[in-house]
């Protein structure tokens, strides 16, 4: 009787143990800590994903519909990024409080993008 007992109990662990480290990796792959510019400019080259959040220079952007390639540069507090994104530039693009970026920072200075996220200033704020 005990030997039952002890098999279910190992047949029902092994399926939570199973879903508990895909749980565990799923969450661990899509954490990352935001970087500014600031903190990306005084980095050394890494082949690490990077999550970096800047403020768009409006006269920067520089987009080619027929590739699609966009290319523009981040700034804060004086640093800029110089960013390439392979893909469709959002239609809210020019309106983006900020822009988060992830991807990674190449040998020659340019953050080449994997993912490009907006903040838009929201539409349900008080006027100051």
């Amino acid at each position: 009787m005990a030997g039952k007992k002890m098999k279910v109990i190992v047949l029902l662990a092994i399926p939570v143990l199973i879903l508990g480290f895909l749980a565990f990796q799923g969450f661990k792959n899509s954490a990352a800590y935001y970087y500014s510019v600031a903190e990306v400019s005084a980095m050394e080259l890494t082949q690490n994903k990077l999550r970096i959040k800047g403020e768009l220079v409006k006269d920067s952007v520089d987009y080619d519909a027929q590739i699609p390639l966009l290319k523009f540069s981040l700034v804060e507090e004086g640093h800029l990024l110089p960013v390439i994104y392979n893909g469709v530039m959002p239609d809210n693009f020019t309106h983006a409080d900020e822009i988060i970026v992830e991807g990674k920072l190449e040998a020659s200075g340019q953050f080449q993008v994997s993912k490009l996220m907006l903040q838009c200033p929201s539409k349900y704020e008080g006027e100051e």
